[in-house]
């Protein structure tokens, strides 16, 4: 080109990346998500630097920093919360390091410095990583075609805030949803995603269940879904059994405490049909057939009973062992059986002092919430005759009887059979068990994952509970517990600040009878001023929220209804839709709107979810607008109408979810101003409701309907969002003070304070609301934290029908199921009748898919999707190890590669989950082939505990039963997946 034609000051070379720029800004092709290296001003000054002696000088300048902020990864779905020290320079954070500002809990027992993992010390790493987003974008092709152009935050607000407009005044504020999680923060900026939604109308879809993490069978026999005390707790128990979890790579910065407790003295127990990395360091390691765990349980709570090892008084007080059952209709005695008019709610014991039923204490009826029992002296044998007040006589017995019979068959040899273990290792393990003073069980989110995890998790809970374990320091269960934060639940609701809002915020919960209702609970005592809070949390819940399950939105939208319904007969005699449609008559199971409006950010629905393909094909061209908020490049933005980016974890202050394995709260300061354009979520939702308001008002928008509940008035969303302008766009700060103000569990602690130290101990455990239920009213920042000796201890009543432990339930649906009592029912074929059973588990090198295309991480391990096979499996097959092979189910067929690894047991496919389905063959992961089968049971309504909850009973999808084929592929088919889309 001739100089005279040439732009001033533009090189050839720039020339042409400006035109190849502007041909992929008119084709609407995609762009760089980092920054435009193209546009970049060609007359800016360069960097400059100093000249460098030698290698030394080079060294020393990588060691400077300008700042050292206070930080965590408050966003990432971890539960070992962490503090950092970020070192910045020029701007840019450098790097993160461990801190060690945690003190001991109490003479004797490990402190939990420091505290930390490979993920967070590179979390810089995807911070500045290829995935990140730092622009808005809009979508110009067809959703998923890549096609994308930059917008401005103006056009992004102004076009997402009328298309809200559009879609809610035909559909209903209620078609809009939001993914709850599983990656979230306790701050201002979780508080500006549900703020949203809350005063939208919108609808919670909970994905608790969905994902696996929610342990069903504790909210069945506790009342609530999550417990534990801190992790220093492990160190003084005698026998620690962890369960179906594998804290050595999940866990990281806890895992020191149980080898510690090894030398404490306490032995080390592992079951897992995997030999896991905590497996290596165990006393014993069961490797059980996968789906067999309620067996193990079984026999051990036989072998406990015959060795005489019960603690009898606490299974009479904390129990519902004690408790009478009809012969004649299987269920629970009741004072409406006996008394024309009686309460229903009202149960019995036969007292063998008196040799007469007598009415149980603590039961939901009762007007005394205590457990004492005085003088009563509730039998655990026999049956006995009564007449009931129709003049029909009928057999009772207790609980424990039944439970006798149903435990009688678990001999060692069937169990042995069952579970594929020797004898032996039965022997050893339920021996230890019963002779162990402080049994302590770690079960956590991965232990939810079989469709009968709920039956797995009864079984250990009653051992735990014949050997008196639960609510005993040292002892019991952890399978995550949480503090209460209740300044982030206040700040969701509040529309004014101070008095004026929490008046206005009490009166949207309470009406006049329930604030009446609460006054005579208080002053007659006839409920525990500790379970108080936890049950108004429960019952207001469902007053004011627009709430469902992911699980049960799918089951309508996804397509995939008639498959569960195929699936279901393989577990359950009954139809899944007949369960289905008596739920939704019956109100057991809350629907919503069809969705079609979808924001999302940390949660990566496609990714998550089972069947993705028919996501893709039946649910997601019904939603008319998906905007996608995160930090960085996944497959749900790469399908949706708008990415917004989210200021990365390091650039947005937070409070990490606050999680009771270390009794600190997290703040996450901002070390950095937000990468390129990103803002955090507070500001986005402040702009996006700002301008929905505007644009209501100019159309003088009528107020919504939300779904049956409440009036919402767009008009006035703003408004309310803002406090009525307390809050400005720039506010995170303020809103995450606010949230600490209103929360006594940290004791008054200032951000300011918090900017400084990074972490600050809790004073208390807060009050118990769902998901928190620690229960543990005396612990006030001092001493390791054990939970639920509110019951135990302070002898009130559990949040049961029964009042107590309740490993019986009389629900209909349990009776006709055989699943009144805990059991053991195999791990059905889901996916159909195939060799091989796909098991998953969280990685090493990633939470969820925060780093699974980071490069450093990628390094430290095979750098793409594999699945795991014995050797023996695989040499069967033909697979060498790294070769791609085809995994084929009822639902279709995908590619990956194999490693061969002894860890795995025979006919096992195991792989570390989280993957974006971008990495495999044809954009399709092994999420493809699981069905996500349902159970029916957990939609079951009623009483105190059997009803639908955010963070406790409700509909769930489970992957763990799933079968698969697997074919070796010939080498042309090898080298035609070389070049497939990745």
């Amino acid at each position: 080109m001739p100089a005279s034609h040439r732009m001033p000051g533009v090189s050839r070379r720039r020339f042409l990346q400006y035109g190849a720029a502007a041909a992929a800004l008119a084709a609407g092709e995609t762009l760089p998500l980092f920054h435009l290296r193209a546009l970049a001003d060609p007359g800016a000054p360069g960097r400059s630097a100093p000249k460098l002696g030698s290698w030394e000088d080079l060294y020393r300048q990588r060691w400077t920093w300008d700042r050292v902020v206070k930080g965590s990864h408050a966003w990432a779905n971890c539960r070992s919360a962490c503090e950092w020290d970020l070192y910045v320079r020029n701007g840019i954070v450098v790097r993160e390091e461990q801190s060690a500002g945690y003190a001991q809990s109490e003479t004797g027992v490990p402190d939990f410095n420091p505290r930390g993992c490979q993920k967070g010390a590179s979390y810089t790493e995807v911070m500045y990583g290829p995935s990140r987003l730092t622009v808005p974008l809009k979508r110009v092709g067809p959703r998923g075609s890549g096609r994308w152009e930059k917008i401005s935050w103006d056009q992004a607000i102004d076009e997402i805030a009328a298309k809200c407009i559009d879609i809610a005044a035909r559909h209903g504020p209620d078609s809009m949803i939001q993914d709850l999680g599983p990656n979230f923060d306790q701050g201002a900026t979780t508080v500006g995603r549900f703020k949203f939604l809350m005063k939208s109308g919108g609808s919670f879809s909970d994905m608790w269940a969905e994902i696996g993490d929610l342990n069903l069978g504790l909210a069945l026999t506790f009342g609530f879904a999550h417990t534990g005390g801190t992790s220093d707790e492990w160190f003084l128990s005698d026998y620690l059994v962890v369960w179906m979890h594998n804290p050595a790579v999940t866990q990281m910065p806890d895992v020191h405490f149980l080898y510690e407790a090894r030398y404490n003295g306490a032995e080390l127990v592992v079951i897992d049909p995997q030999y896991t990395a905590t497996a290596m360091h165990a006393d014993q390691w069961l490797p059980i057939d996968t789906g067999a765990d309620a067996a193990l349980a079984l026999c051990t709570a036989r072998h406990i009973i015959d060795s005489g090892s019960a603690d009898w008084d606490y299974v009479k007080e904390q129990t519902d062992l004690p408790l009478l059952v009809r012969l004649d209709t299987g269920a629970f005695l009741r004072e409406a059986d006996l008394v024309a008019g009686g309460n229903a709610q009202l149960m019995y014991f036969w007292d063998t002092r008196t040799q007469q039923e007598m009415l149980a204490p603590g039961t939901e009826g009762h007007p005394e919430p205590t457990l004492v029992l005085g003088e009563l002296d509730p039998a655990l044998e026999g049956n006995f005759g009564l007449r009931l007040h129709d003049g029909q006589e009928v057999r009772v017995a207790p609980v424990m009887a039944l439970l006798r019979e149903e435990l009688e068959g678990w001999t060692l040899e069937r169990t042995a059979a069952t579970t594929g273990l020797a004898p032996e290792q039965i022997r050893a393990f339920a021996e230890g068990f019963a002779r162990a003073k402080r049994p302590l069980i770690l079960s956590s989110w991965g232990s939810n994952r079989f469709v009968h995890s709920d039956l797995m998790n009864r079984a250990k809970l009653l051992c735990l509970a014949l050997k008196g374990a639960v609510g005993k320091r040292g002892a019991g269960i952890h399978s995550t517990g949480w503090f209460d934060l209740a300044g982030f639940g206040s700040q969701l609701q509040v529309e004014h600040e101070g008095l004026r809002g929490k008046l206005a915020m009490m009166a949207g919960v309470l009406s006049p009878s329930d604030l009446y209702g609460l006054a005579v609970d208080l002053v007659t005592k006839r409920k525990s001023p500790h379970l108080i809070p936890f049950e108004m949390a429960r019952a207001g819940e469902g007053k004011i929220l627009c709430r469902t399950a992911v699980s049960s939105q799918m089951y309508d939208h996804q397509g995939i209804a008639q498959d569960l319904e195929r699936e279901a007969k393989r577990y359950d005699e009954r139809s899944l839709a007949s369960y289905h449609t008596e739920a939704r008559e019956k109100g057991w199971e809350p629907v919503t709107a069809p969705p079609k409006m979808l924001f999302t950010g940390g949660a990566n629905l496609l990714r998550r979810t089972n069947r993705g393909g028919k996501m893709l094909t039946d649910f997601w061209p019904s939603l008319e607008l998906v905007v996608c908020t995160d930090v960085k490049w996944c497959f749900t933005a790469m399908h949706s109408d708008y990415v917004l980016p989210a200021a990365g974890w390091y650039e947005k202050v937070g409070i990490k979810y606050t999680i009771s394995y270390v009794p600190y709260l997290h703040y996450c300061d901002a070390a950095v101003a937000p990468l390129g354009e990103s803002k955090d979520e507070w500001e986005i939702h402040w702009l996006l409701t700002k301008r929905i308001e505007e644009l209501a008002r100019a159309r003088e928008l009528p107020a919504f309907d939300a779904c049956g509940k409440r009036t919402v008035d767009w008009k006035e969303l703003h408004q309310a969002y803002s406090n009525h302008g307390a809050y400005g766009a720039k506010d995170a700060r303020k809103v995450t003070q606010a949230v600490l103000d209103a929360s006594p569990s940290v004791g008054g602690v200032q951000v300011a304070e918090l900017e400084q130290s990074g972490i600050s101990k809790y004073v208390s455990t807060g009050d118990n609301t769902l998901p928190t239920a620690t229960f543990n009213p005396d612990w006030h920042g001092e001493g390791v934290l054990s939970t639920l000796t509110l019951f135990t201890e302070h002898k009130s009543r559990w949040p049961t029908y029964t009042g107590r432990m309740q490993f019986y339930i009389d629900h209909p649906w349990f009776l006709a199921a055989r699943e009144a009592l805990p059991t053991h029912k195999p791990s059905p074929q889901a996916g159909g009748d195939y060799p091989f059973q796909m098991v998953s588990c969280h990685a090493r090198w990633s939470i969820h898919s925060q780093w699974r295309d980071n490069p450093m991480m990628l390094r430290l391990q095979r750098g793409e999707p594999c699945m795991l096979l014995n050797p023996r499996d695989a040499a069967e097959l033909g697979v060498e190890d790294g070769d791609f092979a085809e995994f084929f189910n009822d639902y279709g067929r995908i590619f990956m590669r194999v490693k061969h690894s002894t860890m795995v047991r025979p006919r096992v496919a195991y792989y570390f989950h989280a993957w974006e389905p971008q990495q495999f063959p044809g954009h399709e992961s092994f999420k493809w082939l699981i069905p996500g089968i349902q159970k029916p049971l957990h939609m079951a309504g009623g009483d105190s505990q059997l009803r639908f909850g955010i963070n406790h009973l409700q509909l769930g999808a489970f992957v763990q039963d799933t079968r698969v084929g697997i074919r070796a592929l010939s080498p042309d088919a090898q080298g035609a997946l070389y070049g497939a889309p990745a």
